[in-house]
């Protein structure tokens, strides 16, 4: 019966690590130190711990690293490869586990507020500045986005919390209300109605009306009060963002709704706001978040400021040469 010859051992190009990182800190105690009790010590683990690891070592490696004698321990010329190899390892692996640590310190220290482009233009530059001024370790993020995708961003966990008005209906999210401002109607400086002392409705009927296109429930109830009282307001136009809808006013092209701070800050000296005195129109302002996601620690400290200085801060901001 022929003997079939034994196939050669095949080297495995992508062995599998069965070994700890411990291990090798193991391993370069010992070779350090060359003294078994002494890396037991430095380690803060028994002795019998510290040979387990090296003979674990020395089987995956299947070579002697160690050379032991009855007074001594040296490496073998093994074992000076496996150090020079395990030094480069676990130095590298420490300085990417500092650098995860300071990114996670970053992360941890960062918060993402998500509001439309009004409010991000003119409402939160000086909110972000006095924020600044007490927690400068803190880093504020700004998502400048249209409302739904203000909306969007919080239900994603993109944005800590936003900063918005938000349309009844919307249950889903957690709104702490930081003020209710009035609309005032903003227009130029030169229209016949600029110095109107006692603006009503009734006045607007003949001149095209403007608002952002985030300002539903404000046409709506224009509207309805208009039809209430026998008025035929021409419609109203809508545009996306708050440059946009100045433009427009600079222009002559109609008048326009804004809340009565961004109003202000916007107004200049070539236009003028007014209020509307025989309607109300209000808008509420808030802080919006997830009911699902807790916030940060460095979330809570944004939040509890908005709280605590909003009002105070945007009063400021609306005041002459504030910005």
């Amino acid at each position: 019966m022929a003997v079939k010859p034994e196939r050669p051992e095949v080297q495995d190009e992508h062995p599998t690590i069965r070994f700890d990182l411990v291990d090798l800190e193991t391993f370069l105690a010992v070779a350090d130190l060359e003294n078994f009790t002494l890396a037991a010590r430095r380690l803060c683990i028994s002795q019998p711990s510290v040979t387990s690891r090296i003979q674990r070592l020395e089987a995956m490696m299947r070579v002697p690293l160690l050379i032991r004698t009855t007074r001594s321990v040296h490496l073998s010329p093994h074992g000076v490869r496996l150090r020079e190899e395990a030094e480069k390892v676990l130095r590298g692996m420490r300085l990417l586990i500092r650098d995860f640590h300071a990114e996670a310190l970053s992360l941890r220290n960062r918060v993402v507020v998500a509001a439309t482009p009004g409010i991000a233009a003119v409402v939160l530059p000086p909110l972000i500045r006095a924020f600044a001024d007490r927690h400068p370790n803190i880093q504020l993020e700004v998502l400048d986005r249209q409302y739904e995708d203000v909306l969007a961003s919080v239900d994603a966990g993109e944005a800590d919390l936003a900063i918005t008005s938000i349309d009844s209906g919307e249950t889903r999210y957690d709104f702490h209300q930081l003020a209710q401002e009035s609309m005032v109607l903003v227009l130029p400086s030169t229209h016949e109605l600029a110095n109107t002392e006692h603006l009503s409705l009734d006045l607007l009927v003949s001149y095209p009306l403007m608002t952002l296109e985030r300002y539903k429930p404000i046409r709506d109830q224009l509207m309805t009060e208009a039809v209430k009282r026998e008025l035929r307001l021409s419609s109203i136009r809508t545009v996306a963002n708050l440059t946009t809808l100045l433009g427009m006013v600079d222009a002559g092209n109609g008048l326009a709704f804004l809340p009565e701070s961004m109003a202000q800050i916007n107004a200049k000296t070539r236009r003028s706001t007014l209020h509307v005195a025989d309607i109300s129109l209000t808008r509420n302002y808030g802080i919006l978040r997830s009911r699902q996601t807790p916030l940060s620690s460095a979330a809570q400290s944004f939040a509890a400021f908005l709280q605590e200085s909003y009002t105070e801060i945007v009063a400021k901001a609306d005041e002459p040469n504030a910005l």
